[in-house]
Parts: structure tokens; sequence; C-alpha cells
């Protein structure tokens, strides 16, 4: 009797499955966090933003191959400290 209800119950194939699209979804976010290496004043910043901009999109691009189009850089200021935040788009 046992192996007539074996057909009915679940497939370990769509348990699988459903783990790894979990894990795609998951999986593609990285976050990284960098301790603060270096402090520039409010005014070189506030005059060079462009450049910096430039500069590290430009080195992301050559670290990782990927197009410039495809990074987005923004500037924020949180409790007095200018946080950069990166996204790089690989698809």
């Amino acid at each position: 009797m046992k192996f007539l209800f074996w057909e009915f119950g679940k497939k370990r194939k769509s348990r699988d499955t459903a783990r790894k699209r979990l894990e795609q979804i998951v999986g593609q976010t990285k976050r990284k966090q960098m301790n603060i290496t270096e402090i520039i004043p409010k005014e070189v910043l506030d005059k060079n933003s462009d450049k910096i901009k430039e500069r590290i999109a430009s080195w992301l691009s050559e670290t990782f191959n990927v197009e410039k189009d495809k990074i987005k850089i923004d500037l924020e200021e949180r409790e007095g400290h200018v946080v950069i935040i990166t996204n790089v788009f690989f698809k």
C-alpha cells in the first residue's frame, strides 16, 4: 500500500526549484560596507562631487568590466558624514 501513495506525495524537485529561485532573488543584492578611510571637508565635496562620482564610476567599470551607464552613484549626508551609495547592474 505504501507504493500507491508514494506517487501522490510532494515532489522533491519542486522544493529544490523553489529554493533555487529564492536564492537567486535574495542572492542578487549584495551589500558590502566599508569603513571610513578618509575624511574630506564639505567644501571640497560640494565642489568636486561630479569628479568624485566620475572616478568611482571609472574604477568600478574597469574593475568589474561593466559599462558606465550601468552604474548609479548617489551621495547622501547622514549624521554629519557623507555616504556614497553605488549600485552596479551586471545584467
